[in-house]
């Protein structure tokens, strides 16, 4: 059976990080959503807000579209983004027709930190993802935290919490995880 590894979580929880040495260690394809967008917005740019959601929603199809094209060929794959209810569900029925073993992983952390983080990269990050204003408070930021963490996540939730952890770490507990959970 093949395997579907989905890192998400919040935001600036080292998300991209975790999924790129997964994907070295376990040596599977590693497509990420802020890549695809990035890509996208290169080539058509935005001018609003909600055209930088479209870009979003375009990079998650894409994401989703690519995961089909591996499940046609039976191939191991590793998706990472901050995905949403309705995005997993589709995930689930792709899932459930190509018969594929899921790990689900997802990094959280402690706000005020993950908000520093966020800060902190906000300088280097692609102009794709600097449409949200979740920079102005850090009660902004924590309101479309939670609301990410009360997103139904439709397969079982494997939990890490990157706060008092290391790259390193955090790579050698989702590891642990996936390796319970598919027994390579």
């Amino acid at each position: 059976m093949q395997k579907l590894i989905i890192i998400t979580g919040d935001l600036a929880a080292g998300k991209s990080t975790l999924a790129a040495s997964l994907s070295e260690q376990l040596k599977i394809p590693f497509i990420t959503k802020d890549s695809l967008k990035e890509i996208a917005c290169d080539i058509i740019g935005y001018s609003s807000r909600e055209d930088n959601r479209l870009l979003s929603i375009t990079a998650t199809n894409d994401m989703i579209y690519f995961f089909k094209q591996c499940a046609n060929v039976g191939t191991d794959i590793i998706l990472e983004a901050n995905f949403r209810q309705n995005e997993l569900m589709e995930l689930e029925s792709l899932v459930d027709q190509y018969d594929y073993q899921v790990v689900l992983i997802v990094l959280t952390g402690d706000i005020p930190l993950l908000y520093q983080r966020f800060l902190d990269r906000l300088v280097n990050r692609h102009i794709a993802h600097r449409s949200m204003n979740l920079e102005e408070s850090l009660d902004k930021f924590a309101e479309y935290i939670n609301n990410l963490r009360n997103e139904d996540l439709v397969f079982f939730p494997h939990h890490i919490d990157m706060t008092n952890l290391d790259e390193d770490e955090v790579t050698q507990n989702a590891l642990e995880i996936i390796h319970n959970e598919l027994g390579d």
